[in-house]
């Protein structure tokens, strides 16, 4: 009985003692410690997924949107380029009919005539879409200026629109070439130089549009990208 009081009191005095205690701290302080660097090695793992989770959806949100800025560019420039094309087409038939007509060539100016009239002809089918498609790509302004119904008028004299310019000229050429298949009416010098030069300003006028319409495309654009 004695030696089990007595190694009771050594079990209890070593659990005391001031080396049992540094040992006991040490230990805790290594699971604690080693529990603690655990964790904040997990949550540094963690921080470190998360942020290049949101970095690589980030640079799949960049890259869609270049992409759908891409594509919006891409089918807006070419849908321009159509129209651009089909007035640059609907120009240069219409001047050089005038041409022929101004240098007295009747078989030149009916041939030159018609090709021109076959432009004329896709041009007002395509006279609502095309208008529709700039009020899209750009706004209802240029659309309007393109396209605002002023030749319903029978008695246009001055046009403020691309279509009402082209119309007016193409009525002056079409007058002259009326006369030239007349042979008792004669085209005078003043009016041949008149009709050149409302070509030369319907040239310069439709060169201007098709630019503004494509830089106001190109702007909107990017607008609409930096508010996304």
């Amino acid at each position: 009985m004695n030696e089990r009081i007595k190694n009771s009191n050594k079990l209890w005095e070593f659990l005391n003692s001031k080396f049992f205690l540094l040992i006991l701290g040490f230990a805790l302080s290594t699971i604690l410690g080693t529990f603690l660097s655990d964790r904040l090695q997990m949550r540094s793992w963690e921080r470190q997924t998360k942020l290049e989770k949101e970095r690589q959806d980030f640079e799949w949100k960049r890259e869609k949107k270049f992409e759908i800025l891409r594509r919006k560019l891409d089918d807006g420039q070419r849908t321009l380029e159509e129209i651009s094309d089909l007035t640059n087409l609907r120009f240069y038939r219409l001047q050089n009919t005038f041409i022929n007509i101004s240098q007295g060539k009747l078989n030149a100016a009916n041939a030159s005539w018609r090709e021109y009239f076959k432009t004329v002809e896709e041009w007002n089918v395509k006279l609502i879409i095309n208008q529709n498609k700039i009020r899209r790509l750009v706004n209802d302004e240029e659309s309007l200026l393109f396209n605002n119904y002023e030749t319903d008028n029978a008695e246009l004299t001055t046009a403020s629109s691309l279509h009402g310019k082209f119309y007016l000229v193409h009525q002056e050429v079409l007058d002259l070439l009326r006369c030239l298949r007349v042979e008792s009416c004669e085209i005078s010098r003043s009016k041949k130089d008149e009709v050149h030069q409302m070509l030369r300003d319907l040239d310069y006028e439709s060169d201007a549009f098709i630019d503004r319409i494509s830089d106001l495309f190109l702007q909107r654009t990017f607008d609409l990208e930096s508010l996304e």
